[in-house]
């Protein structure tokens, strides 16, 4: 009798057991059939925008390098940044792509320009807290171009191959269809040996989510 009240019992914490790891097996997946409700897939975006900003440099020859004769600066001035990158989302959370950047800044007859290829890496930290949330990013774009310096009767400043740093901030504000739109807020940094220049940035975003 004892030995069929054994079996019996251990009969039915078997069942309990293997009803436990089907049930954790039904509700755990290791999160590999998460389902993005935000963005996912491919992914491309349009920038427009106004910046404000300078740049100062001098023509890329060592012999006029720091040479204040030859030195080119726009002091504070007006101008434009556009960029245009695709990729893809990696989680709700993370984006990256590739892609191109035009900046532009001008005052009176003095004008700076300049564009590069850029890595665009864009993340939502506070994804999880929901809400608005889901919608605010942080973002940069780093990579190379170059950019002068033209103007009056002086020769042109050259930044050669210069290297490219943006740091920003955005929120997706309106979402129809797959498509996303809002404001940004961007510094950018470009520098070489023979040019600096700064701006920041009011920008105007499009992005079209693939799925």
């Amino acid at each position: 009798m004892k030995r069929l009240v054994c079996v019996g019992a251990l009969l039915v914490l078997g069942s309990l057991s293997g009803g436990a790891r089907a049930a954790a097996s039904d509700d755990w997946d290791g999160g590999y059939k998460q389902v993005a409700t935000r963005r996912s897939g491919f992914m491309l975006g349009i920038t427009t925008g106004l910046a404000l900003g300078h740049a100062q440099g001098f023509p890329n020859e060592l012999a006029k390098l720091d040479n204040p004769l030859y030195e080119r600066n726009t002091a504070l001035g007006l101008g434009a940044v556009n960029r245009l990158w695709l990729g893809g989302a990696l989680t709700d959370w993370f984006v990256f792509g590739v892609g191109l950047v035009g900046v532009s800044v001008e005052h009176h007859d003095v004008r700076a320009s300049g564009g590069a290829f850029v890595f665009h890496v864009e993340g939502y930290p506070l994804f999880e807290r929901g809400g608005i949330f889901r919608d605010l990013s942080l973002f940069g774009d780093f990579g190379a171009g170059g950019m002068k310096i033209t103007g009056r009767d002086r020769p042109q400043a050259d930044g050669g191959l210069m290297s490219v740093i943006g740091l920003g901030a955005g929120w997706e504000a309106v979402r129809f269809w797959k498509l996303r739109f809002g404001p940004a807020v961007e510094y950018f940094h470009l520098w070489s040996q023979s040019l600096d220049a700064d701006t920041v940035s009011l920008e105007a975003r499009l992005t079209l989510v693939g799925s």
